[in-house]
């Protein structure tokens, strides 16, 4: 599963960035240097719900969202990711919002694999496609491209026992009226399979850091969650998030489904 990009571009009460997307993972907020199988298409379509009633602002003091603790701010959306296995160390693929508003095209090259760790190289392009009008003088992190570079690992125990690493770091391409200007995610993912492998339990955790005119954005999100691998042509992923650190961005917590589908 990609980790949960799309949802944490929209969700987010500032312009955090959204990461390299359309490429496949294993776990849940990191990718994973594994690339798709040569001339194999994984689709994969997801679902997120996230809820706030609290931001944190430029103090990183958490504050109400409203006035009244009855109130609640939700989004409900879906994204489909498409990657293909172009060879056998190299992917490329593009993840869709499903309103169409956002396109993320990705590639990934792994540069080392040995037995018990792996490294890989990731790069991007976020474009916004758009469904709203939109003023072309006010370049808005919403409808402004983005480029990004990063870099994967991968560690493994045992059969059942991996971490996962990401590093990228990504920048606007166009002059913004916000000033946005670059932005980092760093992630770590932990996974223990059971079961022969059927069920992986996923301990994973976030971070993103993006300036702007106004000043840094941050969020901390940890990741409980579950993969289940019971069949052979396919993934189902449960995810949990809950943010528990920022600055100017809102304190949410989430539900994410996704179910990773593969073909010959």
């Amino acid at each position: 599963m990609k980790n949960i990009i799309i949802a944490l571009l929209l969700v987010s009460s500032a312009p955090l960035m959204a990461q390299i997307g359309g490429l496949s993972a294993s776990k849940l907020s990191s990718l994973t240097v594994d690339v798709v199988d040569y001339k194999k298409v994984e689709f994969e379509p997801g679902f997120f719900h996230a809820r706030a009633s609290k931001y944190w602002n430029q103090d990183r003091v958490l504050k109400n969202y409203y006035s009244t603790s009855d109130s609640l701010r939700m989004l409900t959306g879906m994204y489909f990711r498409f990657t293909y296995g172009l060879w056998n160390n190299l992917e490329m693929g593009v993840s869709l919002s499903s309103d169409m508003s956002l396109s993320q095209w990705g590639v990934r090259y792994v540069v080392m694999q040995k037995k018990n760790i792996a490294f890989a190289a990731v790069a991007g392009l976020n474009i916004p496609l758009g469904n709203t009008p939109v003023d072309k003088r006010l370049r808005a992190g919403s409808n402004s491209s983005q480029a990004g570079i990063g870099v994967v690992g991968s560690l493994f125990s045992d059969k059942n026992l991996s971490l996962d690493f990401t590093a990228e770091y990504m920048h606007f391409t166009d002059q913004q009226f916000a000033q946005d200007k670059g932005g980092l995610y760093l992630s770590l993912d932990v996974g223990y399979y059971i079961w022969d492998r059927q069920l992986q339990f996923v301990g994973a955790a976030s971070y993103q850091n993006v300036d702007s005119k106004e000043g840094t954005h941050e969020v901390l999100t940890l990741y409980p969650g579950i993969t289940i691998e019971t069949g052979k042509d396919y993934i189902i992923v449960l995810a949990f998030p809950f943010d528990v650190y920022g600055r100017r961005e809102a304190k949410n917590t989430w539900i994410n489904f996704a179910l990773t589908l593969t073909f010959d």
